[in-house]
């Protein structure tokens, strides 16, 4: 969309014209405007409902000021306006984007939207299989899709999801069944442009999309359920000697994991002065009267059927009198 104005204020004329394109590489639009009878002291402004925008860019050897908007929206509605000036005067150009102007950029922007859809990919997921496109713009207000499977179109409910993403449309169908095998066709709408993109979910497409669901949500409940320390170990911690030292941890697991801990890659045997109690998914383990000894490199190990996990902990001890070894090196 090209918007010519022909200004005369002040000496010279430098607003000669204005252009406004949509890269449909990107979701970037651009306002460009060329001025001309220019010089090295000539300066270039970019207003917006007469606030400066100081993103605004100026090539002084071609004479070409330009504006990119990232993903234009509503909120840039507006009166903008470009203006050139120096010691001879100044000159401006102006353009009007609201109403119908902006709606035909966000027209057009739909339309290149729908034709930059790629074809339908099928995709197994950890809770079914999905299908979708790319685009390279996508504007609820300017863009309507509607899937259909086998003809009949299709809404969201318990086991279709149906959404869309600035660069995305997408179709979720959540425990897939052999009903749902067949023909799904994506229609996206923008204007007047209609398109539509189709792929069949069947054959060794179903086969493969569902393997690599089952394969995810094995591996999903493998995540779920192994044994894992979830928190509470510090990294470091420093005790006196003759005080008592507990450490407490939240581990989690299905089936339940078994528990155990190491000093130095070596199995702490839990007497006389150590002992360790499991309340729930908290275990601690306690120390009595730690001395130098103590120090070293600890770990909670769990495990269950799913896998295992080592939390680690680093006690430094020192003595009456001293500073722990963390204060000594600051």
């Amino acid at each position: 969309m090209d918007i010519y104005k022909a200004n005369r204020v002040g000496q010279g004329s430098r607003g000669r014209g204005k252009t406004i394109s949509t890269n449909s590489g990107s979701r970037d639009q651009q306002r460009r405007h060329m001025a001309t009878n220019t010089k090295k002291e000539t300066r270039f402004q970019w207003f917006f409902q007469r606030a400066e925008m100081p993103d605004g860019q100026y090539d002084l050897e071609t004479g070409t000021g330009l504006l990119c908007i990232e993903e234009l929206s509503k909120k840039d509605k507006g009166i903008y306006r470009a203006m050139v000036s120096d010691d001879r005067g100044e000159d401006d150009t102006i353009l009007d984007l609201t109403g119908d102007a902006l709606d035909a950029i966000f027209t057009e922007l739909g339309r290149i939207g729908a034709l930059s859809a790629t074809p339908l990919k099928i995709q197994g997921t950890e809770v079914g299989i999905r299908i979708f496109s790319k685009v390279k713009y996508y504007n609820v207000e300017y863009m309507k899709t509607t899937w259909f499977h086998k003809d009949k179109r299709l809404e969201s409910g318990d086991r279709i999801r149906t959404g869309t993403t600035l660069d995305e449309i997408w179709l979720h169908i959540l425990d897939p069944k052999d009903s749902d095998k067949g023909k799904y066709t994506l229609e996206i709408a923008a204007g007047k442009e209609v398109r539509q993109l189709s792929t069949d979910l069947s054959g060794q497409a179903f086969e493969d999309a569902m393997a690599e669901h089952q394969r995810l949500k094995a591996l999903a409940i493998i995540e779920k359920n192994r044994a894992k320390v979830v928190r509470g170990l510090p990294n470091v911690a420093t005790i006196m000697e003759d005080k008592t030292l507990c450490l407490t941890c939240v581990v989690s697991g299905d089936p339940t994991p078994e528990i155990s801990w190491l000093k130095n890659d070596q199995p702490v045997t839990f007497l006389d002065r150590y002992r360790m109690e499991v309340r729930g998914t908290e275990v601690t383990i306690t120390i009595e009267k730690v001395n130098s000894e103590d120090s070293g490199r600890y770990g909670v190990f769990v495990k269950n059927k799913y896998g295992s996990e080592t939390g680690q902990v680093t006690i430094s001890v020192f003595k009456h009198g001293d500073e722990p070894k963390e204060l000594k090196s600051m």
